[in-house]
This record gives structure tokens, C-alpha cells and sequence, in this order.
């Protein structure tokens, strides 16, 4: 074999090493949640959360995150029919969700992902992989004080 034609085959060796690696590298993502999401963003069942309605949440669409569970005020009134718990993490890939007041959904700050208050999907994953429906918490008032169970 010519100088030529070893270094011609020894360079395609090389290519063809570094494509498999890369193409092995770059695998299509998962549909599935992370691994380090358990529940897909879910929490451990028996978690509660605790909200004070005296100085909190006060207004229609009000939102905040307490103990890994989102709470929405939907309605005015200090009953359970005028708010919704759900997780805080989306099922997806376990990014934050936040409630859009002015559109109404629950949005994942991660890749999109929104859902309605209810916990039905609105829209999927812009990154191409697929969700599940938001877990919604039953709650209680006692006073002045919103309690949500997983």
C-alpha cells in the first residue's frame, strides 16, 4: 500500500469512529420523565400544604407554591370550589409550572407544556416528547386556613 492510499484509508477509519460516537451521543429524547423526576413530578403521597387565606392568595388568579404543590384561587369566595392544587412540577420532565392568569392555563416553564386548572393537557412538549395530565389535590378550608393532601 502507497503513503497515499494508507493515509486516504486511515483517515476514513477516523471519520468513521467519530460519526458512530456522535450519532450514539445524540440519541432521541425520552417521553418519559427524568429519572430524577420521580412521579413525573409528582410528590409522596400524604405530602400536605397549608395556605393562610388571610394573607394569602386574595385575589382572582392569585398562585404560589407551597411544599412542592401549586395553588390557584379560581373564584372569589373562601370555599374549596374557588381554588385548585396540583403539582408544581410537570409530568414531562419535571419544570416548573405557573399559572398564566391572563390565558387561564397552567404553564411548564421547561418546555412549554400547558394544562388546564383542571389538569387536562392543553398543549404538548415543544421539545417533541409527550406529557400526562396534571395530578389535582383534594382540598379543605378550616377558618382561614387551605389545606391540600396528596
Amino acid at each position: 500500500m502507497e503513503r497515499n492510499e494508507f493515509i486516504k484509508s486511515l483517515g476514513l477509519g477516523v471519520a468513521m469512529v467519530c460519526t458512530g460516537a456522535c450519532f450514539s451521543a445524540c440519541g432521541k429524547k425520552s417521553d418519559s420523565p427524568e429519572p430524577d423526576k420521580p412521579n413525573g413530578g409528582g410528590i409522596p403521597s400524604g405530602t400536605s400544604a397549608k395556605v393562610d387565606l388571610s394573607t394569602q392568595l386574595l385575589t382572582i388568579g392569585a398562585s404560589m407554591v407551597v411544599n412542592s404543590i401549586l395553588f390557584i384561587r379560581t373564584a372569589a369566595g373562601n370555599t374549596a370550589s374557588s381554588f385548585v392544587a396540583t403539582q408544581a412540577a410537570c409530568p414531562h420532565q419535571g419544570g416548573a409550572l405557573s399559572f398564566i392568569q391572563a390565558s387561564n392555563y397552567i404553564q411548564c416553564g421547561l418546555h412549554s407544556s400547558r394544562y388546564t386548572t383542571s389538569g387536562s393537557i392543553l398543549a404538548q412538549p415543544s421539545d417533541g416528547g409527550t406529557t400526562s395530565a396534571l395530578k389535582i389535590y383534594p382540598i379543605t378550608i378550616a377558618g382561614n386556613i387551605l389545606t391540600a393532601t396528596a
